[in-house]
């Protein structure tokens, strides 16, 4: 093998004249978004119609050559998001331009037509290797002319495929761009991109000094994220027959899960680890899984995670495969995705359910909520936390049934009368103050069915902050009373954000009068504007207080 190390200077011309390039497997999917190509597209025109007689450096490319084409077919290990930027860029300027020999040049660079009187096959510049809906894609909207025009391309917008996702927007991005420059405009632009925009490739046949660059050099502006680097060096550690089938299931995944992606990643470490993370993600896995043989690169890793996700789609986001038919369960985990900082409890309730399933599943949410809930609005330090967290983790893996689990009440301990004390103080504007109300709808519902995944919330006072100085509230509490039941639990409910803005400083009968107009909100906890009927005084809070503290602290 040839491990030389190739590097030189090219322009745009010869990048996508000379060069043929694969996307391999390993890598990411393309992210670049609406500010990442405006950016480029900015300093380009501005070098255009400033620096037109100047290189415009781009950066580089690392390239693995691979050894099976007769033609310059190059692996990209860095630079695949300004690639496929400049590729969908040749599509929209040869649907743009009037100019034939322009859209013919452009034409060209996207895509070589077969001719087989001199023996030219077909080839697309850059090929999306497993990725069929990417291939699909480019077919459809890059290859065919006017595909960039087609108005379908903004449906695929909303896929739930990372790199088609933001291959139409990029699309739509640098149409929008050129929309109100004119022709000779656009072909003083495209002479200046073939001519003086250039790279510096950099190209290597061994395997190991291209995972070493791809795994230290950065995308314009975007640095791998600890999720492409553990990509990398997984789908690298599988042999050629199964690359394809796995990395397809990783693309699936981290388009499922977006942004949540290394968050995910990093509750399968905690799993495993069952303990603080001192590191990156990278490094956590490599020093805390690999070198210590929790797990083995490739194949295990990719399987671990595809039996995670699983998990996490049932009992978590509840999709059609779900088997959890408990609403109780549903609803507790509901109100906690939506107010509960996750890293807390997301960990246990995976390997809860790994090792035993539905076995008591709904009695271990509810007793993990209480704890984590409990540590989190006494404010415990993250790290007491996570020791917690790691100490129901350890439990789990050391026990052969749930029932003595369950039945270890200092595991899941919470001081009660600290909790209390802090949930009779003032709680508005507490960061825990919208979860602590969503759990008292949560306990007030009847859990017939599953509650809503809340979208607009907002948390009402009842005697408002601010009331009129010839109002009702000002006869019915004194200066003192008001200050001290304001913001207390009993003087709050959360409504949708449409009813808030109706119910202002109106004294209550008025405020309730305008909460029955129209649509009753979907909120138990509102009810009291149904169950109260003209008063709302000191004697309402003391009891509303004292009951809703007796619901929510469990003895």
């Amino acid at each position: 093998m040839n491990n030389t190390i190739q590097s030189e200077k090219k322009d745009i011309n010869s990048i996508f004249s000379d060069f043929w390039f694969l996307i391999p497997e390993y890598q990411r999917s393309y992210v670049w978004n609406d500010d990442n190509v405006n950016d480029l597209l900015d300093d380009l025109w501005f070098a255009c119609q400033n620096k037109n007689n100047n290189e415009y450096f781009l950066g580089s490319l690392v390239l693995k050559r691979t050894r099976e084409s007769a033609f310059a077919e190059f692996e990209v290990l860095d630079g695949q998001q300004r690639l496929t930027t400049f590729f969908i860029l040749m599509a929209v300027i040869r649907d743009l331009t009037t100019n034939r020999q322009l859209k013919g040049t452009c034409k060209e660079r996207v895509h070589q037509e077969k001719n087989k009187f001199v023996g030219i096959p077909e080839r697309v510049r850059i090929v999306y290797k497993i990725r069929d809906d990417v291939g699909d894609f480019i077919n459809k909207f890059i290859l065919e002319g006017n595909g960039t025009e087609k108005p379908e391309i903004k449906e695929k917008i909303d896929t739930k495929n990372v790199s088609i996702s933001h291959m139409a927007k990029a699309t739509g991005t640098i149409r929008k761009f050129f929309k109100d420059r004119t022709d000779s405009d656009l072909e003083k632009f495209a002479e200046f991109l073939g001519l003086k925009v250039v790279f510096i490739y950099v190209s290597t046949e061994s395997m190991e000094d291209a995972f070493r660059m791809f795994t230290i050099l950065n995308n314009r502006g975007l640095p791998l994220s600890n999720t492409d680097i553990l990509k990398s060096i997984n789908i690298g550690a599988m042999g050629d027959k199964d690359t394809e089938l796995y990395a397809k299931e990783w693309e699936s995944i981290e388009g499922d899960l977006g942004g949540d992606f290394d968050r995910f990643l990093s509750f399968i470490r905690t799993i495993l680890v069952k303990e603080k993370a001192r590191s990156n993600l990278v490094e956590e896995y490599e020093e805390k899984i690999y070198k210590a043989n929790l797990l083995r690169k490739g194949k295990d890793t990719i399987e671990l995670i595809i039996k995670y996700k699983d998990i996490y789609d049932k009992i978590i986001t509840f999709d059609n495969n779900s088997e959890i038919d408990d609403n109780v369960y549903k609803n507790l985990i509901t109100i906690m995705n939506i107010g509960l900082p996750s890293g807390d409890w997301m960990p246990p309730l995976l390997a809860y359910y790994n090792k035993f399933r539905k076995n008591q599943l709904t009695n271990f949410i509810e007793k993990l909520e209480y704890k984590f809930s409990g540590d989190w609005i006494l404010q415990m330090t993250p790290t007491t936390r996570i020791e917690n967290m790691n100490n129901i983790l350890k439990r789990i893996e050391e026990s052969e049934n749930p029932d003595k689990l369950l039945q270890d009440n200092k595991l899941f301990e919470v001081d009660n009368e600290s909790l209390k004390e802090t949930l009779n103080g003032g709680v508005y504007g507490r960061r825990f103050a919208r979860y602590i109300l969503l759990k008292y709808e949560y306990l007030q519902s009847e859990n017939t069915v599953q509650l809503s995944n809340y979208k607009t919330i907002s948390v009402e006072h009842i005697l408002p902050q601010n009331p009129d100085d010839g109002s009702k509230w000002k006869k019915d509490f004194s200066d003192g009373e008001t200050d001290y039941w304001l913001h207390k639990l009993a003087n709050l409910v959360l409504i949708s954000g449409r009813k808030n803005s109706k119910l202002s400083n109106f004294d209550f009968q008025e405020k309730k009068k305008k909460y029955l107009e129209g649509r009753i909100d979907i909120f138990s906890g509102s009810k009291v504007f149904i169950e109260q009927k003209n008063e709302w005084n000191v004697e309402t809070l003391e009891d509303r207080q004292e009951s809703m503290i007796k619901e929510l602290i469990t003895n």
